[in-house]
């Protein structure tokens, strides 16, 4: 095996051209280099003694990989890299380069205060008990799809804020505000700021609620203003309607859906591309079969292409139990939140539930825009819902443009995807497992990052593969993370799982139901030891076996 992995390390240098060039980020006096096997690390030492190489320390024994220093004033380092590959004891010699993390950190003074994002202890907290919003903004920072659609996300509230200088709101620009008449025959008069489905009007007052969660989903980052919120340049579509009767909400619903379909309808022309809507309201111990239509309507919503985040009770109940609205809808294109505080512990006044409740987000302590020009602090799952509604939105804005193209062509279908990789990058925490679905909080980055891999290998748009197919993992050996590549063929119940060398099981990676499409799960063994290790799916009538290595 040792062998094998040498001259498989060797091949793919040579393939990929490393060794014709080399890139100018290293340290100055730093050599890696792989041995052959059975090579002494001190042969080196002896064989290079007019450069002053030596052991530096060793990084991978198991496969002979070790890091020297050398003295910069007595060889070049280019002549002494070039003789320590064509050295017959050397499998691979490379420069030590240097890495950088990929995260963005905005120019907004508050930012420092904002904890949810970027977690570093601040205010008492647990370090990285946050949703990693810095890398994610390394991959996007958000505001539009890459083909060009201008991402919204409709948020149903008491009032808004129009005038708050830290958030984008959405203007609806086919419309003359003010003058009385339906300019772009949508049926609403007036709409240019959004809708007020208390009076049925296109007027919209303030409210310090609305305008905070509207700066948590997508408040304007890296302009030296406040606060960053999770997508930066995504649109805030307000509508007026979260308290009174149910029919408010309904009439708030179906203006969000009309301005969907009329998008999909004209290819973007009228309406507006809303990925995500935001409701931090409720009736607390609801039943959902009391409340059809308004459950309903999440299906209708998912239909255009909409997920819907909902904030769960501010109340320690189970959900499951004792009911709540909408968190016990049982439409798929919900997705229901509950409140984390800054040590990753569910606030324990948020609610729970094991089939209900999706997963958790920081909703304690929150700093966001209120009131305009200001800022503030609130606690509940009304806070912890807009994380969910922006990481959404920023999810679409890391997307392909064929992964973009195929939910356009199929807009229900690739939403359910797009949740299930929300759910899928979440931080597993010890507070949410077994009390909510997924077991964890809001990882954004995670989630972005499974983003990409649904229409893969030149496949135009939405073409699903024609067979199945398990890949073999990447990398192998691998420490600490491996991913594991396969094809869906059609919609099927598809489950993988980990098996160690004598056949006993170590973890279940996947156990859904899943579309068509190429995808790509990763295991992480930081907790596992060294060895061979199996990994095994099923879907349908299909099942392959593939083996990897470990090596810590």
């Amino acid at each position: 095996m040792f062998s094998k992995t040498i001259a498989a390390v060797t091949f793919m240098l040579i393939l990929t051209g490393i060794v014709k060039s080399q890139d100018y980020n290293y340290k100055p006096g730093e050599i890696i280099v792989m041995l052959k096997y059975n090579t002494d690390a001190s042969y080196l030492e002896i064989a290079f003694a007019s450069a002053g190489l030596k052991v530096k320390q060793p990084l991978v024994e198991e496969l002979n990989i070790w890091l020297y220093e050398f003295e910069t004033g007595r060889t070049n380092e280019n002549v002494l890299l070039s003789q320590l590959r064509k050295n017959g004891s050397v499998a691979v010699a490379q420069f030590n380069h240097y890495v950088t993390e990929r995260s963005l950190f905005p120019n907004d003074p508050q930012f420092t205060q904002q904890w949810s994002l970027n977690n570093t202890g601040q205010s008492g907290g647990n370090v990285d008990s946050d949703i990693d919003a810095p890398e994610a903004w390394g991959v996007t920072t958000g505001g539009v799809t890459a083909l060009g659609d201008t991402i919204v996300i409709a948020i149903i509230d008491g009032g808004f804020y129009l005038t708050h200088q830290d958030i984008n709101f959405w203007k609806n620009y086919k419309e003359i505000p003010g003058n009385g008449i339906d300019d772009d025959t949508n049926g609403y008069i007036d709409d240019f700021n959004g809708w007020n489905a208390y009076n049925n009007n296109g007027t919209i007052s303030g409210n310090t609620h609305g305008s905070h969660v509207s700066g948590i989903a997508a408040a304007t980052g890296n302009n030296s203003l406040g606060v960053a919120g999770v997508n930066w340049g995504a649109r805030i579509l307000p509508v007026m309607g979260s308290t009174g009767t149910e029919s408010i909400v309904l009439i708030a619903y179906g203006y969000v859906l009309k301005q969907r379909r009329l998008y999909n309808q004209t290819n973007g022309a009228k309406g507006a591309f809303i990925v995500s809507t935001n409701s931090s309201f409720g009736v607390d111990y609801g039943q959902p079969q009391n409340y059809p239509l308004w459950c309903a309507f999440y299906d209708s919503l998912g239909s255009a292409g909409i997920l819907n985040a909902c904030a769960t009770a501010n109340l320690n109940i189970n959900v499951d139990v004792q009911g709540d609205i909408p968190t016990a809808c049982s439409s798929p294109f919900m997705v229901s939140v509950t409140n984390t505080t800054n040590t990753d512990a569910k606030n324990n006044g948020a609610a729970y539930g094991l089939l209900t409740i999706d997963l958790g987000a920081p909703g304690t302590s929150i700093l966001s825009t209120t009131t305009a020009g200001n800022y503030g602090l609130l606690t509940g799952t009304s806070m912890a819902t807009p994380h969910v509604a922006g990481a959404i939105a920023l999810m679409y804005a890391g997307a392909s443009s064929s992964f973009i193209q195929a939910y356009k062509n199929d807009p229900d279908s690739f939403a359910l995807i797009v949740k299930q990789k929300l759910l899928q990058g979440v931080d597993v925490i010890p507070a949410l497992q077994n009390i909510t679905v997924s077991g964890g909080r809001l990882n954004v980055f995670s989630s972005i990052m499974l983003m990409p891999v649904f229409v893969s290998n030149g496949q135009h748009l939405d073409a699903a593969p024609k067979y199945y197919r398990l890949y073999d993992n990447y990398p192998n050996p691998f420490n600490p993370s491996t991913a594991i590549k396969y094809d869906v063929a059609k919609a099927s119940l598809v489950t993988i799982k980990i098996y160690d060398e004598i056949g006993r099981e170590v973890k279940t990676l996947i156990n859904m139901e899943m579309q068509p499409g190429t995808y790509q799960a990763i295991w992480n063994a930081a907790n596992v030891s060294t060895g061979i290790y199996y990994y095994k799916i099923t879907a349908g009538d299909f099942t392959q076996t593939k083996k990897m290595v470990l090596i810590k």
